[in-house]
């Protein structure tokens, strides 16, 4: 796991980005790069097999066709609307880095 303080900033950074990412309209292109980072961050930060990876991708990643709903697992663009359009992913998101964010200590 990276140093406490420099796992807090990576995730805050990610956190940081999320303001533009919905004044884009969300732009889908622009969500599906931010959400690639944002999980290289947590493998990255808190470890490939981690319990926040796995938490992220299950809350805010879940893929695949749902009723309703394009998934990016079809390399499909995203809904924007929904309960897994990007708008609610990125509330789930920002609400769970946030979390994660806040229980790291700084060094």
């Amino acid at each position: 796991m990276a140093s406490q303080t420099a796992a807090r900033e990576r995730i805050e950074a990610q956190i940081a980005q999320i303001p533009r990412l919905r004044g884009t309209g969300p732009n889908p292109f622009d969500y599906d790069q931010w959400d690639a980072r944002t999980d290289e961050v947590l493998a990255g930060t808190c470890g490939a097999g981690s319990a926040e990876l796995e938490r992220y991708r299950r809350e805010v990643r879940t893929g695949g066709r749902l009723p309703g709903v394009r998934g990016n697992a079809e390399n499909m663009t995203l809904n924007i609307h929904g309960q897994w359009g990007i708008l609610e992913r990125l509330v789930r998101a920002e609400a769970l880095l946030a979390e994660f964010a806040g229980g790291l200590a700084t060094d």
